[in-house]
This record gives structure tokens, C-alpha cells and sequence, in this order.
């Protein structure tokens, strides 16, 4: 039998992050992955600001980002004809509030650079070829029985814990007894990959896809993949008994849409999904967790849906972490769905916000000479939908037990734009720290809760030293050089920043030192737990 800390159930991009935060924090895991490879689907399309900030601070932005679209492609092009006339343009989303903007890039792009990135880490065990058949729980952990794809050969998995990261069909789910919410079937679609070499037209590296609205033919919506302009995506609405595209007719599709007769057109495969809302009643169930699709199923509008799944695993991770390492209690885990939770319903009805516009676009769009101004309502609508960096990063774990409420309001949520703030629960604000616009005070946030202190807060500073040298959870002490971003806590004070960027605690002025002390101990120590999180602070 196998022993080890964690079970991971999938190795989607959900669960390669998951393993890869693990190892950062020196838990041992292993990764069952039922499918031999990577994806060789592009799938999900698009990493969000804070997803590639999180790529920034594991070392692997520069790949990810190199297999995407270039910058500032984040925008939907309106056409009759995908070799043009372009007829309108929606913008790219500002960036100003990250090192890290976001990345037009395939699922499969992201999950090579995770692989390979798992490849180099100990104390991940990635199984490829293995299922995970069944799995029981009992008062000290799971154990699971899985199962070799090719050979047949069954080995049991002794774990502390067993998260499902296992999709839409999740066996930990199903297995657990955790009902879904929400309708199961929105549409079907079948999405055609194929390589058309059309990157020498000027236009078609520098957006997400086409909606393409030919007058007296099918819409069509086209996305692009990869930086090179010669890989393509054709989005099938399937109705009740229609099959996909054959071959030759994708061909003939792609030719007649480009315009472009003799096209060399080579499909790839085509995958067939189906476009669910939901979202699980419960996250946690004793040992086993939900995360990413196994969790929730959202329309693709906006792009959201793997960067829900990583945000997810960020947050379970360090929680994950305390508990085995001693410094946290089985409450922090709780903790998880208290936070997530709301997010993913947040996350689910913004997405069908977005799919509920479908219907009444082409219809708009034909009409746009004779009634421009719902045409051009649409396009400032859609905007919206794309640009969703407070969608992104603005949500805020304001009732949560792992945040010390200071009674400070809470920012009313944008989903378009993002408020910065360091109020308790958000994530902390990117400032760069020096000219040259190298080091964020995103890169300070990975394994160990961080106590940010103002400019000039000598007092905090020493205390969060004298901890820190006490060693019993994880602790850095970073200070400031300047304000100059919109932080409340003032030159005098600081924030208690959790290591998955969040703020768990602020101070608004100098206050005590022993306060402090006092304070983060029980904090730090996790001798109560997460009812220490709730120790109010002087200061």
C-alpha cells in the first residue's frame, strides 16, 4: 500500500495545480490521472490576470504565456466574413492592476507547462493511465483502490485527505453523495480543431475568435489557438440527434467562411460537451473535497471556468497544509467552502448572464444600420463580458473564519472592474516596488503568511520578527518602501496577508506591540485554530 498525505483525483490543470502548491509547501501527493497525456484538446481558453499571477509566482508564466495569442488580443472581432471586413471590435482589458495581465491561451498550452513543471518536483507522484475505482473514508483518512488503464493492475492508496479534481463526471462526487444544483443541460456543442495556415492575415493573431454572421448562412464562432495563426476552433451548436461535422464538411465550412477556396484545412479531432449551470451543495464531505468542474460547470462566457478551478485549489491548499503540518485545525478546512462557495454561484450566474445574450445577438447585429443603438449597446455590453477583472480578482471572503472582520465595509462587486483594497478578505493590492518594475508585492504571497508593514511601522515590524523567529507557522515580515497604492493601513501600519494572497488581518494605525504579538501568536501558532483568526486586533 501507498502511503501519502494527499490524493488527488484528476490531472486536468485543476489537479496538476493542486499537486504543484503542495510540493511549494512540502506535502507529499499523488496525482491518479485516468487519460495517458496532457490534453490534446485546447478546451478551456484563457488565463485571467490572477490565474497567471499564480503561474508568475511558480515559474512558469513565460511558457504559459508564450503558447497564448499576443498581448492585448483579448478582444472579440464582429464579421461577415472571417477574411473581413472586421466590423467591430470589442477592447482589451486595462492591466494596471497586476504584473501578470491576462493570457489568451488553450487548456492544453497550460497543462504541458504544469507537467513539466510537476516533473521536476519530489514530492509529486503524477499516475497517468490510472483511475481511481473506489475509495472509503474513516475517522483517520481514505483508502482508495486504483487501477492501471492498460494493464489492469490494482494498488491501494493510504491518504490523510482526497480532493476531486476529477470534472464534470466526478467520481469523488459521485462517490461521496454530493448532489449538483442547477440545470444540467444549457446546449450541447461540439468544438472542431484544425489547422488552417492563415497567420499571414494581419487581423487574425490579435483577437479571441470571430462571431462570424454571414447574411442568409449559419452563424459561426471561431476561436483562434496558439500564437502562429494556424490553429482553429469551429463551435457547433448541436441540436436534438445532430451529429458533428464530418470531415469534408468541416473542410468545405472552414474554406467557405475564409473565403479562401484552396485553404489546406487539417482537423485535428472535435470533442462534444455539454453546457451545464451548476454548482455543487457541498464542497467537503469529512475527507474528500471538491475542486474546479467536479465543483461547479458554468457557460464558457468570459472565460472563467479552469481559472475558478485554480482559484479554488489556491485557496485549499495552504488550509491543506496547516492541518498536516499541525499549525491549523480540521475548522480551517471548513473554510474552503465558506469562501468558495459563494464564489462559484458568483462565477456560475455571471457566466449565464453572459450565455443569455446569445440569443438576441445576430438578430441586433443584422440590424445594426437601420437600429444602431442596440448594436452598439451590445458591443459596450460585451465589453463587460470580456473585460472581467473584478470578476477575476475582486471577490472578497468578507464571512469567513480564516478573516478578522474590522467592520469596514465592503466594497460593492464589479464584475467588469476592479477596486483595489486591503481590506480583510480581499487579495492583497499589486504595487510595484521598485522603478524598473521588476518585484511585485504579488511575488511576496506563495507558502507563508506574510505581515506587509507600512513605510515607517517600526513597532509591527519587530513584533512580526520576534514571531517569526519563533518558527511555529511559516512567517515573513515585509516592509513597504512606499504607499503608493490604494492601501488603508497607512504608513504606521500593516496587514496580515494569508499565503494565498488574501488579507486575513489589517491594522490602520501603530498600535502596541504586545498587542501584536499577542495577536499573530494565536494566529500563527493555530493552537485554536481558526478561532484564532477571530481574536479581535488592537491597533
Amino acid at each position: 500500500m501507498i502511503e501519502v498525505p494527499v490524493l488527488v483525483v484528476g490531472a486536468g490543470p485543476v489537479g496538476m495545480s493542486l499537486g504543484l502548491l503542495l510540493d511549494r509547501f512540502g506535502i507529499s501527493s499523488l496525482v491518479a490521472e485516468r487519460r495517458p497525456a496532457t490534453t490534446v484538446h485546447p478546451k478551456a481558453y484563457g488565463s485571467t490576470a490572477r490565474t497567471m499571477e499564480h503561474f508568475r509566482v511558480w515559474g512558469i508564466e513565460g511558457q504559459v504565456r508564450g503558447g497564448g495569442l499576443p498581448p492585448n488580443s483579448d478582444v472579440i472581432s464582429w464579421c461577415e466574413s472571417l477574411s473581413g471586413p472586421i466590423v467591430a471590435l470589442t477592447h482589451p482589458e486595462p492591466s494596471n492592476n497586476t504584473p501578470s495581465p491576462k493570457s489568451i491561451v488553450a487548456q492544453d498550452v497550460v497543462e504541458e507547462a504544469l507537467d513539466h513543471a510537476l516533473s521536476t518536483r519530489p514530492r509529486v507522484d503524477l499516475r497517468r493511465s490510472t483511475q481511481v475505482i473506489s475509495f472509503q473514508q474513516d475517522s483517520e483518512g481514505v483508502t482508495a483502490l486504483l487501477r492501471h488503464v492498460d494493464t489492469g493492475e490494482e494498488f491501494e492508496v493510504r491518504s490523510r485527505y482526497i480532493v476531486g479534481c476529477d470534472g464534470a463526471a466526478s467520481l469523488v462526487r459521485e462517490r461521496v453523495g454530493i448532489e449538483m444544483e442547477g440545470p444540467e443541460t444549457l446546449q450541447v456543442r461540439a468544438t472542431h480543431y484544425f489547422r488552417a495556415p492563415v497567420g499571414h492575415l494581419p487581423h487574425v493573431r490579435r483577437v479571441v475568435g470571430f462571431l462570424c454572421r454571414p447574411k442568409g448562412r449559419p452563424a459561426l464562432d471561431v476561436l483562434g489557438t496558439g500564437p502562429d495563426g494556424d490553429r482553429w476552433r469551429f463551435i457547433q451548436l448541436l441540436g436534438d440527434g445532430e451529429e458533428p461535422y464530418s470531415t469534408d464538411h468541416l473542410i468545405d465550412l472552414v474554406r467557405e467562411y475564409w473565403g479562401i477556396p484552396d485553404l489546406k484545412v487539417e482537423p485535428i479531432n472535435v470533442q462534444v460537451w455539454n453546457m451545464s449551470a451548476q454548482v455543487a451543495k457541498s464542497f467537503r464531505r469529512d475527507r474528500a473535497f471538491l475542486a474546479g468542474d467536479a465543483a461547479h460547470r458554468f457557460p464558457p462566457a468570459g472565460g472563467i471556468g479552469m481559472n475558478s478551478g485554480i482559484q479554488d485549489v489556491h485557496n485549499l491548499a495552504w488550509k491543506l497544509a496547516a492541518v498536516l503540518d499541525g499549525s491549523g485545525t480540521d475548522a480551517l478546512l471548513d473554510t474552503y467552502e465558506t469562501e468558495r462557495h459563494p464564489v462559484a454561484w458568483s462565477n456560475t450566474n455571471w457566466s449565464v448572464e453572459g450565455f443569455d445574450r446569445i440569443e438576441e445577438m445576430d438578430e441586433i447585429f443584422h440590424n445594426r444600420h437601420d437600429d444602431p443603438e442596440p448594436w452598439r449597446a451590445l458591443l459596450i455590453d460585451q465589453d463587460r463580458q470580456i473585460n472581467c477583472e473584478g470578476q477575476a480578482m475582486g471577490l472578497i471572503y468578507a464571512d469567513s473564519a480564516a478573516v478578522v472582520d474590522d467592520g469596514s465595509p465592503v466594497p460593492p462587486h464589479d464584475s467588469r472592474y476592479y477596486w483595489p483594497t486591503d481590506r480583510p478578505g480581499a487579495r492583497f493590492p499589486h504595487m510595484w516596488l521598485d522603478a524598473a518594475e521588476s518585484e511585485s508585492t504579488i511575488d511576496w504571497f506563495d507558502t507563508a503568511f506574510v505581515l506587509v508593514c507600512g513605510p515607517d511601522a517600526t513597532g509591527w515590524k519587530a513584533a512580526g520578527e520576534d514571531l517569526a523567529r519563533e518558527g511555529k507557522v511559516p512567517l515573513l515580515v515585509k516592509v513597504l518602501p512606499h504607499l503608493v497604492g490604494p492601501l488603508t493601513l497607512g504608513h504606521e501600519g500593516a496587514a496580515l496577508v494569508r499565503p494565498d494572497g488574501h488579507v486575513a488581518w489589517r491594522s490602520q494605525g501603530s498600535g502596541a506591540p504586545e498587542d501584536l504579538v499577542a495577536a499573530l501568536a494565536d494566529v500563527l501558532a493555530g493552537a485554536a485554530g481558526v478561532a484564532s483568526l477571530a481574536l479581535a486586533v488592537r491597533g
